[in-house]
């Protein structure tokens, strides 16, 4: 019966206990991206895409 009476802090302790543990894995997580954009890919060539067509007429356009 006095575990009914204190539901809500209950409730509220484990919720704060969920939001705790769910930023600090989130901090972890920013700091392992921040890590992983410093590293060096090195000198490999950057793939270049041309692409070429012809232009629609005005009447055919749908914009």
């Amino acid at each position: 019966m006095n575990v009914l009476k204190h539901m809500e802090s209950l409730f509220l302790v484990a919720a704060l206990a969920v939001v705790g543990t769910t930023y600090a894995s989130a901090q972890s997580y920013k700091a392992q991206v921040r890590a992983d954009s410093m590293v060096s890919v090195g000198s490999e060539k950057v793939a270049v895409v041309k692409v070429s067509g012809k232009r629609l007429p005005a009447a055919t356009k749908f914009g």
